[in-house]
């Protein structure tokens, strides 16, 4: 019974078939959810399908919020990816408040269905955010633009202690996904830019465009016509980026 198992593997090998694949499984699917609270609330990640990989893929998920205090973004991707052969389990927080909070959650793993996070839970229990309930003398509009430019939104909030106003653009593309949305807000004085720089986050690349009067806080209070005047620049700009970038 032995010697017939062996002669029909052979046989098999023979024909082409081989009991072994370096192929995957891997959940699949895409989340874009615009709203508020998110870094406060669980949302569900449903992955409504499945894809296989091919040679020398692994399977990757990848989580983007940001969160301006109003408006919240998460981006998501489940499927495929070329990243390479080594496991990646990641939680990185950006900016973690007080003002903008931005982090992302980046898993790459080479075993059957393994991309299987079924909420933001994932991130939201692995970082610690800054809470300030100092108020600074420094007033900033806040926004969170979806697919379109912050540079008409009106209202501004005083925010807290040690941080500055920040504007910028931001496209997101990879995963099946490509977005492109507008953002103000405060944030810390310590941080250079809201991604410090990075231009990939798991499976997606980045782009972000910072206005260049972001990096200067003034000293108090700034009179609403200087902001107007800055927010007028930051217009011109996103057109002449939205020039170079086009959206889909």
């Amino acid at each position: 019974m032995g010697a017939c198992r062996i002669q029909y593997v052979l046989l098999l090998s023979l024909l082409g078939f081989c009991p072994c694949s370096d192929t995957l499984n891997c959940q699949k699917g895409i989340m874009v959810k615009f709203g508020s609270g998110f870094t406060k609330s669980e949302i569900e990640w449903k992955s409504p399908g499945t894809t296989e990989t091919a040679p020398e893929e692994i399977c990757q998920e990848t989580l983007l919020l940001i969160d301006v205090g109003e408006k919240s973004l998460i981006l998501a991707s489940k499927g495929s990816s070329k990243a390479g052969s080594k496991s990646v389990h990641d939680v990185q927080v950006f900016s973690g408040g007080p003002g903008i909070v931005t982090a992302s959650y980046v898993h790459f793993c080479d075993t059957e269905l393994c991309n299987s996070a079924s909420s933001t839970s994932v991130l939201l229990n692995n970082m610690k955010l800054s809470e300030s309930s100092e108020q600074g003398s420094i007033q900033c509009p806040v926004c969170l633009h979806f697919r379109g430019s912050c540079s008409q939104h009106t209202k501004f909030v005083l925010c807290p202690k040690d941080t500055r106003c920040y504007f910028s653009d931001m496209t997101v593309e990879g995963g099946g996904l490509k977005n492109f949305f507008s953002l103000d807000g405060c944030l810390a004085n310590s941080a250079k830019n809201l991604l410090k720089s990075q231009t990939s986050i798991g499976i997606f690349s980045v782009v972000e465009v910072s206005n260049p009067d972001s990096s200067k806080s003034p000293s108090r209070v700034v009179p609403s016509i200087l902001l107007t005047w800055m927010l007028g620049l930051r217009a011109l700009l996103s057109s002449l980026y939205a020039g170079i970038c086009p959206l889909c």
